[in-house]
């Protein structure tokens, strides 16, 4: 287990106390300790804060890298309200993201000069932290890790190395172009009914693979250690009709049948790669296409700019235009529709006697209502 948790804490807790001081400022009650699966290149681990000598807390063991977390004053993930559809600021990456919090803001005390490699270093922890294997219910999905890690990642290039940020924009526009005019003239003849029945039916089956999960993960605690008051559980309806049933030594849960989500996951990535290879070419977006020219500039860009990331102590941030590129516009697709519903549900306010917007209750009067 990579953390050290106050006592009480355990399978169906978040693990630590937090007071709620506004809506996006919190208080974190019960200092913790976390301990990296894998130690960090000796560079990047000298960064790293030392523990105190006594009388300060002292780790709970020698055998690993172990960082105390203080208690103190914390916004979570600084998610932007328009993402909170995708990503919200606290869940089971939160724990990671009070580990971040401290260590970043350890390094921002830092001289200017070795700034950016402490941050670095602070990311490089976040993303483990992200992805424990032994982190139990406190381990992110992958994908929203890898949000979370290119999002801390480019506000450290923008904050500490604008070349890096100017970098990781050229490299990640490049990457856009280049995919734009394979889309435009990779494939052959379009069949666009068969690839509206093979995206349907690969989003009915991740529909489907949402809601074994949900139902395995409701069936058995999947935190770090068992919990020896837990009922004996019993196959659901869902998992009776099709027969997707353990033998009778092993535990029906997630543990016994997750192979069957990953099943249903495979299959729809199947598909949704087989619909948009189907729906090739697309026609040019507005009319205007992407020139041949373009697309090369777009390759070489991608190429020199991932280049100049690999540079940074950090290794993985030669696929961050990568990540950026390929997980932006699903990202900024959920923005605009979470503005435009905000929008929406604005309007009658708009027409209101008062003439005014929604008003924030909670920091007018001090009071929740």
């Amino acid at each position: 287990m990579p953390y050290a948790l106050p006592p009480g804490a355990g399978p169906g807790t978040t693990g630590v106390q937090l007071r709620v001081d506004t809506p996006r400022r919190f208080t974190l009650m019960t200092p913790f300790w976390y301990a990296p699966f894998r130690r960090l290149p000796p560079a990047l681990d000298a960064l790293l804060p030392a523990p105190e000598p006594p009388p300060a807390p002292q780790p709970p063991d020698t055998a690993r890298r172990w960082l105390l977390i203080p208690a103190g004053a914390t916004d979570l993930a600084s998610v932007p309200g328009v993402l909170w559809g995708l990503v919200a600021s606290y869940g089971r990456h939160t724990l990671a993201v009070l580990v971040h919090d401290h260590v970043a803001s350890l390094a921002d005390t830092e001289p200017e000069s070795t700034r950016f490699d402490r941050v670095a270093a602070a990311d490089e922890v976040f993303f483990q932290a992200l992805r424990d294997p032994e982190a139990g219910q406190y381990r992110a999905p992958w994908f929203r890790s890898l949000v979370l890690w290119a999002g801390v990642s480019a506000a450290r290039y923008f904050r500490h190395r604008r070349p890096g940020f100017a970098a990781l924009g050229g490299a990640t526009v490049g990457a856009w172009l280049a995919l734009g005019w394979l889309v435009e003239n990779l494939g052959g003849r379009p069949f666009p009914l068969a690839a509206w029945i093979l995206a349907v039916v690969g989003l009915v089956t991740v529909g489907v693979a949402g809601f074994f999960a949900t139902r395995l993960a409701r069936l058995q605690p999947h935190g770090p250690t068992p919990n020896p008051v837990q009922p004996t559980v019993v196959p659901t309806r869902l998992q009776a009709a099709t027969s997707f049933l353990p033998d009778g030594s092993r535990p029906v849960g997630r543990a016994s049948d997750i192979w069957v989500v990953r099943a249903l996951a495979a299959v729809a990535i199947v598909l949704l790669l087989a619909a948009a290879w189907t729906a090739l070419p697309l026609p040019p977006l507005f009319g205007i296409g992407v020139p041949g020219f373009l697309a090369i500039i777009g390759v070489a860009g991608f190429l020199a700019g991932s280049g100049y990331l690999a540079r940074s102590p950090i290794r993985r941030d030669s696929v961050l235009p990568l990540v950026v590129a390929l997980a932006g516009p699903p990202v900024g697709l959920v923005a605009l529709i979470t503005l435009a519903v905000l929008f929406l549900l604005w309007l009658p306010d708009a027409f209101g006697a008062t003439g005014e917007g929604p008003v924030n209750t909670l920091e007018r009067t001090g009071r929740r209502h």
